[in-house]
Formats: structure tokens, sequence, C-alpha cells
């Protein structure tokens, strides 16, 4: 027996109810976002589960609210359930994939709002993660979204480090540091000048007692590479050295360097850090573009 008495009543119901569940998903995840108490994860975690009940509600009004459906023969009840099976199926494969792919990324969280990463040959911050997609904005302020199913298969790089031992300067500087700054791939490794490695060792603490004071539980962190010119290549660095020294301040900590490729072609990686991804996001432009004058001016 249907819920209602007749088709009109059915759908007119339906359109009340989607609407008003639509309108009520935007409102809740405003009210949510509102929240300062709630970590980020949890807000989403609530968004999609709110979403999921929103659709499943709607369904079953659909399925079982239209009378003219329930007062079909039994046979051709049987046909039409079967086709409009079928056709649901084949239209929401890819909509329940990414669904399910989407509880996935919860269960395993490999990746949250805030954080940098690469995903697909996109490099950006997570601004939104829904039910069906990721959206990344990237380092040239393009959007880009990326279905769950294709997130979930897909290598993702993390540039954002979750720190594990916020206490202790031993562990943190073990596991802040990078091949920018150790390793025979240092462009200055054949010069040791103590005074630049004591430099270093109390940048690094700066940035510790930072994260300590601020109790900060991730750092965000970006790299990117450049070809230099062989041409007078020391000079090059020197000047490259001087813009990371420049915009120590700025990212709270100065940019490093290394070498990447050595031959006929220079390639250096460089790695920023910042306690603040929207520091990061806002000066790197700048940054790369200040080290291009650099380079060839």
């Amino acid at each position: 027996m249907a819920i209602f008495a007749d088709d009109f009543q059915a759908l007119l119901f339906v359109i009340i109810l989607g609407a008003a569940l639509y309108i009520g998903n935007r409102f809740g995840a405003y009210i949510i976002e509102k929240i300062k108490k709630i970590p980020v994860k949890n807000k989403n975690k609530v968004t999609f589960a709110i979403r999921i009940i929103s659709i499943l509600v709607l369904l079953y009004y659909i399925i079982e609210g239209f009378p003219s459906f329930t007062s079909l023969p039994t046979e051709y009840t049987a046909v039409v359930s079967s086709a409009v099976s079928i056709v649901v199926a084949f239209a929401a494969s890819g909509i329940f994939s990414n669904l399910i792919a989407g509880i996935l990324i919860w269960i395993v969280d490999p990746i949250d709002i805030g954080d940098i990463v690469k995903i697909k040959d996109h490099k950006g911050v997570i601004k939104s993660m829904t039910l069906t997609k990721v959206i990344i904005e990237t380092f040239d302020g393009i959007i880009v979204e990326i279905i769950n199913s294709d997130v979930a298969t897909l290598l993702i790089v993390n540039y954002t480090t979750n720190l594990e031992y916020r206490k202790k300067y031993f562990y943190f500087k073990k596991q802040i540091r990078s091949p920018q700054n150790i390793g025979i791939a240092r462009i200055d490794i054949d010069v040791y000048d103590e005074e630049k490695r004591k430099k270093e060792e109390n940048d690094l603490k700066q940035l510790f007692d930072k994260v300590s004071e601020r109790n900060k539980s991730k750092i965000y962190a970006y790299t990117f590479a450049m070809q230099i010119p062989f041409e007078q290549f020391r000079i090059r660095v020197n000047k490259m050295k001087k813009v990371c020294e420049k915009y120590t301040e700025t990212f709270g900590y100065p940019p490093s360097f290394h070498i990447v490729n050595f031959s006929y072609e220079i390639f250096v990686k460089f790695r920023i850090i910042s306690l603040d991804w929207r520091v990061l996001f806002q000066h790197q432009p700048q940054f790369t573009m200040d080290l291009y004058k650099a380079i060839l001016g």
C-alpha cells in the first residue's frame, strides 16, 4: 500500500522534501563549519553522514509514495522493477563507487582539508571533501575536482607533515629534515662552514619553539624544481641563497634547495616550509618569480 492517496500528492511531497533536504543540508553544513570546537576531520564526517541519510530518506519516499506503482499487476510490476533496477544500477554505478571510495578515504584517512598534496599531477591545497569528490585549489588559483574513486586508486603525495613528536627536538629535527638539508645533494656541501651550520641549527630550533608555543600538530611544505643555466652556476647559486634568506621571515623558516640533476642540464629542487598553509599558498608564487629573476637576471 502506498503512503499517499494519489500520485499528485506523492509528487508534490517528494519535490518539497527534496528541496527541504537540500536547504537543510546546506544550512547544516554552514552551522557545522562555524563551530570552532569541532575538528575539521569530524566536521567532514558529520556532513557526509547527514547527506547519506538524506539521500536514503528521499529514495524511500520515491519508491513507497506513488500509488500507481502499487496498483499495477504483479507481472508488470516485476518487469518495471527489473527495468528500473537495471537503469538505476548502470546510472548509479559511478555514484556508488565514489561513495564507497569516499568511505574508504574516511577509514584510511590519507588526506584532510587544508593539506597540501599532489593528486593526478595537480599540486595544491584541499579545499573541500564531499560525498563524491575532492576539490583542490592549485597554486595557480585553478579549482580542480577529482572524483573519490580516482583519489582512492591514484598515488597521493602529501606534503603536510603530521608531527608525532612535538615535545622533543631530536625527533622533531629527524622528522623535518629532507634532502635539501642533508647529504651530497646539497649545493654547498663541498665548503664546510661552521657558522652556516650553526645558523641552520638555530633556525630549526626557532621553528621548533614556534611549533611548541602555538601547539601546532602539522607543518606544511611545498617542493618544486627549476632548471638552472650551466654558465656562472655558482654566482646564480649565491643569488638564490639571498632570495631564500629574504623569505625567511615570510615563511617562518628559510627555504632550502638541492641538486636533483647535474649534467648538461642542471635542475635544482626547492623546498618551502611554513606553519600555515595560507602563508605558503599566498607567497609561493612571488617567491618563485623572485627566484626566476635572480637566476636569469
